[in-house]
């Protein structure tokens, strides 16, 4: 064996004998902390979004609105940013069409008033017959909805929706008049100017037209008020027409409806008055009903009507044409003595409760001013013919004819104490005036009989005039 081998080994485990004689004290290490493990993430479920209502609302207009969202798994953010039907809006819309009725009993639900105040209508009801206008009515509401369906801004409101309760056609079988009744609600109607008759008129309304259906030939050379302002909005058309930069779209409009219609407003204003809704008790029907063959049933501009609310009667015309899917409109005039607080933003009554009846083929013609004192008695006549009516038919005060200037109640003379005087004689004529004498004193009475304390008279025979002279004597 290698000696140098041996002597290695041998130093080797002399150096192990000594290290194991050696107490030798180690410190610990600290424990490591073993990270808590993380959980593995349980996967979101395609669609994460669960298909369900998400809200509740109601528009402005008082249409009811489920709201929904539908998740579906789609591919990849730019694929779908480019497909159409990736982001899309299902509008439905539901409505219940109401159904009209002829039954006195519906009616007396809304005003209890009517069998007492038109007794006819017991006899007359269960016979009358329903319009056909009725059915084209509602028909042209659901045209307008689907019309404007895109555009929720513009859908005709729950209060428009359902603003006719029936509509019936009625007939006297003794002296034959028609009438055809309307159950509905009141709207507010602003509209008209006569320069002739009313100088100042409130044109402030966002829906104000200076004009009404109703008119006639003006009788003074007095300008309409709102004649400047028509021809300024004319030459604004005229202008914008012009201009090379205008859309063509725009140029249509402008050609084909704006410009010729302010041409048509100021040729009117220049010829024609107009009934004044503030003044004028007249009614607004729409023109869908007066422009269709409902005859004999179908009413025109200028008939004459009644508008029933609680126990009141109040005499009317038919004074202008409304939009053709809104039906209950009276001027400004009848809704403020209905209800007060009645402007152009606030209608007298929201429920069905005016009765509307209107007399076809009544209209006197030519058109004129308005007489409410003929007016009354043709409403009169007309009712009579159809049977009669109990309370009383409103007599309307003229607003329009100047107040008449009251007779001055005449300030009494002051009535002196005549003083006593020895020369006083009897005169034939009455005393000249002159100025009072510094012993007069007036009566404090204003009364035309003032008191006055008996002074002695030195003659019996002192005429009356010389008592009550404003001298208080004659010398």
């Amino acid at each position: 064996m290698n000696p140098r081998f041996l002597r290695t080994a041998a130093a080797l485990s002399v150096a192990l004998l000594s290290l194991d004689g050696c107490k030798v004290e180690h410190t610990p290490e600290p424990p490591v902390a073993t990270p808590t493990p993380i959980p593995t993430p349980t996967p979101v479920p395609i669609p994460y979004v669960p298909s369900k209502t998400m809200d509740t609302a109601k528009l402005f207009s008082g249409i009811l609105v489920h709201a929904s969202v539908e998740i579906e798994s789609g591919t990849t953010a730019k694929d779908e940013r480019n497909s159409p039907s990736s982001y899309t809006l299902d509008l439905q819309l539901k409505v219940k069409v109401p159904k009209p009725h002829s039954d006195l009993q519906e009616l007396r639900k809304l005003n209890d008033n009517l069998p007492k105040l038109l007794p006819w209508l017991e006899t007359d009801l269960p016979k009358a017959r329903i319009s056909p206008f009725y059915d084209d009515f509602y028909r042209l509401k659901v045209n307008a909805l689907r019309r404007d369906l895109p555009r929720l801004d513009q859908l005709i409101s729950r209060q428009h929706f359902f603003d006719c309760e029936t509509v019936l056609e009625l007939q006297n079988p003794a002296t034959k008049r028609r009438a055809l009744l309307i159950q509905a609600s009141m709207e507010v109607d602003t509209d008209g100017s006569d320069s002739d008759r009313v100088p100042n008129v409130d044109g402030s309304s966002s829906t104000y037209q200076p004009m009404t259906s109703y008119k006639w030939t003006k009788t003074t050379s007095a300008a309409n008020p709102f004649l400047s302002s028509s021809a300024d909005r004319l030459r604004r058309y005229e202008q914008e027409f012009a201009l090379k930069t205008t859309a063509p779209d725009r140029s249509n409009t402008l050609r084909d409806d704006l410009i010729p219609e302010a041409r048509y407003v100021m040729a009117q204003l220049k010829k024609n008055s107009f009934l004044v809704a503030a003044d004028d008790p007249y009614i607004s029907l729409p023109g869908s009903l007066m422009s269709q063959d409902y005859q004999p049933y179908t009413p025109k501009i200028g008939d004459y009507c009644v508008v029933i609310y609680n126990n009141a009667i109040y005499p009317a015309i038919v004074g202008d044409a409304g939009p053709n899917y809104k039906i209950g409109e009276a001027s400004l005039r009848i809704c403020k003595e209905i209800n007060t607080l009645s402007n152009a933003n606030n209608r007298p009554v929201s429920d069905l409760k005016i009765t509307y009846i209107v007399f076809p083929d009544s209209a006197d013609k030519p058109f004129a001013a308005p007489d409410l004192d003929k007016w009354h008695a043709s409403c009169d006549k007309l009712l009579t013919e159809m049977g009669g009516y109990t309370g009383e038919l409103k007599a309307w005060e003229d607003l329009t004819k100047p107040k008449p200037t009251p007779t001055p109640t005449p300030t009494p003379t002051p009535v002196p104490s005549p003083s006593p005087s020895p020369s006083m004689t009897p005169s034939s004529s009455p005393p000249s005036p002159a100025s009072p004498s510094p012993s007069t004193s007036p009566a404090p009475s204003p009364s035309p009989v003032s008191s006055v304390t008996p002074s002695p008279s030195p003659s019996p025979s002192a005429s009356p005039a010389a008592a009550i002279s404003p001298t208080g004597a004659t010398n």
